[in-house]
Formats: structure tokens, C-alpha cells, sequence
């Protein structure tokens, strides 16, 4: 994990519900070319800024004047536009679209450029009455606008996707709702987060232009950017000391990172983008773009809560132990009563065998019998002599003892 400090009491309190960051890749260049022209290592020289959208991540370079779209299964590096002649001055903010088509501030010209995913300009936003020096740019997908931040008269304009004005969020001054020195703006499932250099540096304002929160006090002394996740978890890098500052629904939880050019380490973090459980920091001076696995961290329970917790465990423990003995108590007595297939089967015939032998047995005592009373009834006194009346019925052995005694002893 990278580095942290926790925020004082506050901080430890916020800490309970963390989320930290941990260093997962960086992004220093990649091979251009191919096949034909051949394959060459290029690094950046100084990106400025980033956007990322699944596999694909794209890096404004001002030191080269190039966008790239860098691949990240492959480190596979394209140069989408030459920059120079396209822009007056040097890129401060790029959005891509889900599409990969692409919108560039240039603060110079007092435009926002929206290009295809080839780089063909689409379509031009710009209002030489109220957009004189644009500074950053995001997508309301919610509401299906474009937010352009001016700098010059620290407001955000609202444009339709087609480029027609249709609107104002905020104000220039110090009080709640307004701004002084606009840096950066993103959209997120709260509203439109917007980080300034003074007043209050990180406020959250409505889709309906009305103020919705303002973030800790004494956190952030220069933000320069901010991304948000869909957990309304929002990351904002200071410039002061190179950390980037993690907060939940503006409550500063950590202070990640800071200056050095080791990994977690940043010199001048110029941009932040938030896309899939990743978060991309361009790591300005250090020439490359640290990439930042978030991983959340279940909040700390309560005394009160984890009484509740274990009220509810004490509630339902018995059932489900009950049940569970009832179902080995019925495993046991289906393993007892019931055999194998092949068991039952052997157990059976030999049962049947028993029966007939006993039925054989049977009928060989009644033919003896039937012998005995017609040898008495001819009144032959050696006869009689040797050939003695049957016991009593009760004395004769049970049929499991006859099927045991041999034919020779029977005839006897």
C-alpha cells in the first residue's frame, strides 16, 4: 500500500470508512510502429493530461505536443493528433467520450474542441461574450450536457451536447457556491465537483446550479485536480506537497503519496481520471502516468452497531443450528435404514433362498409325520418300537433352526 497519513481526530474518525489507493502499474511510453516501419520504445516527454476509458488510456503530452492512446494489454502507443496548429496554446483538460471521441480545452483560442476518435474535429463550443478563458471540461451524462469551468470569470458553463449555451452554475467570490481561481471540475453521482485555488477549494454544486456540499476545511491548499468514483468517493492532488487527498461525502479520510519519483511518489499530479476501480494520475515531472488500484475498506462497526449486530446473530443462530441437526440427524437415519443398491439386492436373494428351503423342509416333515401315524395304525410293536411319536409342537425347533439341520437327521 502506498503511503498515508491519517487527518488528526478528524481523520481517525473518517478513517473508519476508508478507501486507499494501491500502486498497481505506471505508464512511462510504449512502442509505436509495426510490423512494417518496426517497432520503437517512445516516453513521454511531459504529459499534462489523462483520460482512460477500459483498456485504452489517453495522454495529452505538451512536452511533444502529441495526444497518444496508449493500449494497456498490449503497451501498444498511437499517436492520435499532432497538436501543434490544432491548439493556439498548451491542453489544460481533456474528456473522453464512451465512443473514444474526445474534447480538448484550449485556454489560448477560448474554445473546447470535440474531435472523433480519429482525430477529426466535430464540432467547436465557445461564446465570445462568456467563455474567455476555459480551463477544464467534463460530461454531465446524467443530464446529457457539457460543463466548461471558465477562468476568467470563475463560473461553469453549461452547454448542450450540440455546443448551444444554455446556462450558468455558480459565481465568482469566497461565500458557499462560489469560486475563486477555478482549477478542475468532473461530474459525479452528487453533482458537479469543482476544486478551486482559493475560498472554498473543493464545493459540490447541483445539477440545478444550487450548492450541495463543501468539502473539509484545511485540506487541500492547491488542488489542481479531481476525479470521483460512483461511491461519491472524490480524490483531489495538491499541489503543495504532492499527495493526493482522499475524501467521502467531503470528509477527508487520507493524504496518499507525496514528493519523490519512486513509485506512489509525484512530482506536479496535473490531472486525475477515475474508470473502472482504477485511478490514473499524470505524474507530470516524473514523465509518466501512475496508475492506482482503489480498493474499498468496510467501515469500522460501533459499540451500538455491533451490539444490534450480535442481537441479530442471537436471534438467528438457533434456527439455522437446529435446522443443520435436523438435516444430520436425517442424513444419519437414510445412511442406517437404506443399503447400496447391490446390498439390498444380494440380502434379498438370499432371503428368498431361506424361504425355500424352509418350504422344502417343511414338506419333508410332513411326509415324516404322515410315515409315522400309518406305521401306528398297523400295530407293528417293533415299529412302534423304533419309530417313536413326534414331540409336541412347541418343542420343535424354530424354522431358522430347521433350515439348518441336515435331510439324513430328518429321515432319522
Amino acid at each position: 500500500m502506498l503511503s498515508k497519513n491519517g487527518g488528526g481526530m478528524e481523520g481517525a474518525r473518517a478513517a473508519q470508512q476508508q478507501e486507499s489507493l494501491y500502486g498497481w502499474r505506471y505508464i512511462d511510453g510504449g512502442y509505436e510502429g509495426g510490423g512494417v516501419t518496426g517497432l520503437r520504445h517512445v516516453r513521454f516527454l511531459r504529459p499534462v493530461q489523462v483520460a482512460a476509458r477500459g483498456d485504452f488510456v489517453f495522454i495529452v503530452d505538451a512536452g511533444a505536443e502529441l495526444l497518444y492512446r496508449y493500449e494497456l494489454a498490449r503497451d501498444q502507443l498511437t499517436v492520435v493528433m499532432d497538436l501543434k496548429g490544432v491548439t493556439l496554446g498548451e491542453v489544460s483538460d481533456i474528456y473522453v467520450y464512451q465512443d473514444h471521441s474526445f474534447l480538448l480545452v484550449d485556454p489560448d483560442s477560448a474554445r473546447v474542441l470535440h474531435f472523433s476518435s480519429n482525430g477529426q474535429l466535430i464540432r467547436t463550443f465557445e461564446d465570445r461574450l462568456n467563455l474567455i478563458r476555459p480551463v477544464a471540461v467534463t460530461y454531465d451524462e446524467e443530464m446529457g450536457r457539457v460543463l466548461i469551468a471558465d477562468g476568467s470569470s470563475d463560473d461553469v458553463l453549461v452547454f448542450t451536447f450540440t455546443g448551444e449555451l444554455q446556462g450558468v452554475i455558480g459565481t465568482r467570490g469566497v461565500s458557499e457556491g462560489k469560486f475563486l481561481n477555478i482549477t478542475a471540475i468532473t461530474s459525479g453521482g452528487d453533482g458537479i465537483y469543482i476544486t478551486s485555488r482559493l475560498g472554498h477549494r473543493v464545493q459540490v454544486m447541483g445539477r440545478d446550479g444550487r450548492h450541495v456540499n463543501t468539502f473539509q476545511s484545511d485540506t487541500v491548499v492547491f488542488p489542481l485536480a479531481v476525479a470521483v468514483d460512483k461511491g461519491h468517493n472524490a480524490f483531489v492532488s495538491d499541489y503543495l506537497d504532492n499527495s493526493i487527498k482522499v475524501f467521502r461525502d467531503g470528509l477527508f479520510l487520507e493524504s496518499i503519496g507525496g514528493s519523490g519519483a519512486g513509485p506512489g511518489r509525484f512530482k506536479r499530479i496535473s490531472d486525475l481520471w477515475y474508470d473502472g476501480g482504477f485511478l490514473y494520475a499524470v505524474d507530470s515531472l516524473n514523465g509518466r502516468i501512475q496508475i492506482l488500484r482503489v480498493e474499498m475498506v468496510e467501515p469500522a462497526v460501533s459499540d451500538d452497531e455491533e451490539d444490534l449486530v450480535e442481537g441479530v446473530e442471537t436471534t438467528e443462530m438457533p434456527v439455522a443450528t437446529e435446522t443443520t441437526v435436523l438435516t444430520d440427524d436425517v442424513t444419519d437415519a437414510v445412511s442406517e435404514d437404506m443399503a447400496p443398491a447391490d446390498e439390498m439386492s444380494a440380502a434379498q436373494h438370499e432371503l428368498e433362498a431361506a424361504q425355500a428351503e424352509l418350504e422344502r423342509i417343511q414338506a419333508e416333515l410332513a411326509a415324516a409325520r404322515a410315515e409315522l401315524e400309518a406305521a401306528k395304525g398297523q400295530g407293528d410293536g417293533a415299529a412302534s418300537t423304533n419309530n417313536a411319536p413326534a414331540a409336541p409342537d412347541e418343542a420343535l425347533p424354530e424354522p431358522s433352526q430347521m433350515s439348518d439341520t441336515p435331510d439324513s437327521d430328518i429321515q432319522e
